[in-house]
């Protein structure tokens, strides 16, 4: 099974070592600058398209994240610092999902941005109620008398518990 493909846009201020991690992390097949993205996208506005058709998965480093330049373009926006990835809800903020650079991986990060690249398993079905008579129902007469609006049905208050009689009986 072929990884996703994936764009992704990352912060300027990191170092050579970080790079190496996600490169190896994420399977990365291009690292490249902002410049070099936006001027491959101004030369062919399909450069995209072509990423994703080509199974690849590339690494932009953006010097500024103020500048939301071809933004849009990319399927995870993460900020890096101090050894922890974030990534940028609808990759414009604020802060979501935070991983440490070290267990990292590319399903996590597009699972979060709800990508179309890579499958999302659906959630588990939220906890039922406990069962009671009413949902479930037990059966013949005692769920007819718990349904019964009518007060035909009520409990008979000469029961045993509380019958005088039959509480003193010999």
């Amino acid at each position: 099974m072929p990884l996703p493909t994936a764009i992704i846009f990352i912060n300027a201020d990191i170092n050579a070592g970080i790079q190496s991690t996600l490169k190896s992390q994420l399977h990365l097949n291009d690292i490249m600058s902002d410049k070099e993205f936006d001027a491959r996208v101004q030369a062919d506005p399909n450069y995209p398209q072509n990423v994703h058709l080509q199974g690849l998965r590339i690494l932009v480093i953006r010097q500024n994240f103020q500048d939301v330049t071809n933004r849009n373009l990319a399927d995870v926006v993460l900020f890096v610092k101090q050894g922890q990835a974030t990534v940028e809800k609808n990759n414009f903020g604020p802060p979501g999902l935070t991983l440490a650079i070290s267990r990292i991986n590319i399903y996590e990060l597009l699972r979060y941005n709800n990508s179309q690249y890579v499958v999302t398993i659906p959630p588990p079905p939220p906890p039922q109620p406990a069962p009671t008579s009413l949902t479930y129902g037990i059966g013949g007469i005692v769920v007819d008398e718990l349904v019964d609006s009518s007060g035909v049905h009520l409990p008979n208050p000469d029961n045993e518990y509380n019958n005088p009689d039959f509480i003193n009986r010999k």
